[in-house]
């Protein structure tokens, strides 16, 4: 049977193992960017909290002490920053707060550069509410910060995923602190990247690199998936391969790998069954072989002696120039041939008994030498036409053994009649028994050529 390649345990394991590997490493990636994100972002909370906080109080104290406006005060303390490293990042919009203007909030830094508009100015505008970007948070913030609380928040819910876009609005009290004066003035801070909705570049380089290194992951786990997956599909190959073999008939077939555990096992219970396989098959080989050996040797014996009572039953029937004593010598072959087809019959009978389980010893103390002159007896006549001479040399004072009589009959006349049959004229057949400890050993020669070396393994079945 044919399958197809994405039918195969090989593949349908490697795929497996490939596919959980890439969905492993993407979820790892992906909580690796956000974790970066969010932690990216709480620390860009603090750092823009800490730098509002600190340049509200010196905005405040600097108005108090040096007696500057809060555009002027907003100038000499937010320059060096803006011209630092934060300010690059950075963006700060001072407002002073004039409680009775129609605009509450006007923006005092930066200077806004006529006719360029800059982020300043974009936030400004952002008060309208006509604008597409939504500042609703900011607004409410600066609200907030006339009140004198600081807020932080994130401006807008839109931007890119794992991007942080945090503000901070903090009041600048006159004199640095509540307890100095009354709120003057707001100061606004937030990143560059928040206000234009853009990633971080820490952010966005972190998630390069972490892209980058889940593909690198990837691969690796892919190709290991399918080193590893051989290991396991290798084997069942071989056992595939083996079945095949073995389902043509090849029953001498073994699988050879190094695989321990379950294949391993696995491998050695397959081994055993072909093992064991081949030798039931040799085993029913032979025994049919003998089987046809047997019925050709029972249609032989059952022929001879049904051809001779036939044979002789016509001649009865002619009865030309017959005597009494020809009648009378015919008579006693055609009984002596029957008792042998009786004797064959009842042999069948107790093979088949024998083989179905149904056969059941009546043991009973026997002595052999009486035992053996009774067979003796019967076969006398075949003894005699064939010029043998049968002898019983078992002593008559051994002792009794515990055995099935006619079974023992049996057994006795079979390997009588088969010594008969390959002794020639004028040989002999002895039958001889001798104890040996709680066991008496029969045996039964003959004058004949003995039985052929190439037979002997099968001696001992029917």
């Amino acid at each position: 049977m044919r399958t197809h390649w994405w039918h195969s345990i090989r593949w349908r394991l490697a795929l497996g193992s490939m596919l959980v590997a890439l969905l492993a490493t993407a979820l790892l990636a992906l909580i690796i960017v956000l974790s970066v994100a969010y932690f990216y972002g709480q620390d860009q909370r603090q750092q823009l909290s800490e730098l509002a906080s600190s340049s509200a109080r010196r905005i405040g104290g600097d108005m108090l002490q040096h007696q500057r406006t809060l555009a002027q005060a907003a100038s000499d303390v937010l320059a060096p920053i803006v011209r630092g490293a934060q300010g690059q990042d950075s963006l700060v919009i001072v407002y002073a707060y004039l409680p009775r203007a129609a605009t509450h909030l006007q923006p005092v830094y930066p200077a806004l550069v006529r006719g360029r508009p800059t982020l300043a100015t974009v936030l400004v505008a952002s008060t309208d509410p006509d604008l597409k970007i939504n500042y609703t948070r900011v607004r409410a913030a600066l609200t907030q910060g006339t009140r004198g609380q600081q807020t932080v928040a994130d401006i807008g819910d839109s931007g890119p995923p794992g991007s942080a876009r945090p503000f901070v609005v903090t009041p600048i009290f006159y004199g640095g602190d509540a307890q100095s004066g009354p709120v003057v003035g707001v100061l606004f801070v937030t990143s560059r990247d928040a206000l234009e909705g853009t990633m971080p570049p820490l952010v966005a380089t972190l998630s390069r690199s972490v892209l980058i290194a889940s593909i690198v992951v990837a691969v690796i786990a892919a190709l290991a998936a399918i080193f590893f997956s051989r290991t396991i599909t290798r084997p069942l190959a071989k056992l595939t391969g083996a079945t095949r073999q073995l389902a043509a008939g090849h029953y001498d077939v073994r699988v050879e790998t190094s695989a321990k555990g379950e294949l391993g096992e696995l491998a050695h219970n397959f081994n055993e069954m072909a093992a064991q396989l081949q030798r039931d098959v040799e085993e029913l080989r032979k025994q049919e072989l003998w089987r046809r050996e047997l019925i050709m040797n029972i249609t032989h014996d059952l022929a001879t002696p049904l051809t001779a009572i036939a044979g002789l039953g016509e001649s009865l029937i002619d009865g030309v120039n017959r005597s009494r004593e020809d009648y009378e010598a015919t008579g006693r072959i055609i009984v002596r041939e029957t008792l042998r087809l009786r004797r064959l019959v009842r042999d069948l009978h107790m093979m088949a008994k024998m083989e179905a389980g149904a056969l059941q010893l009546q043991r009973r103390p026997v002595r052999l030498a009486v035992l053996v002159d009774e067979v003796l007896a019967v076969l006398a006549p075949e003894f005699e036409r064939a010029n043998v001479e049968p002898c019983n040399t078992i002593d008559y004072n051994l002792p009794p053994v515990q055995a099935d009589p006619d079974m023992l009959t049996r057994v006795f006349s079979n390997l009588c009649d088969n010594a008969l049959r390959h002794t020639p004229a004028g040989g002999m057949v002895v039958i001889d028994a001798v104890q040996q400890e709680q066991s008496i050993v029969v045996a039964v020669t003959d004058t004949g050529s003995g039985i052929p070396t190439q037979a002997l393994p099968r001696n001992h079945y029917r």
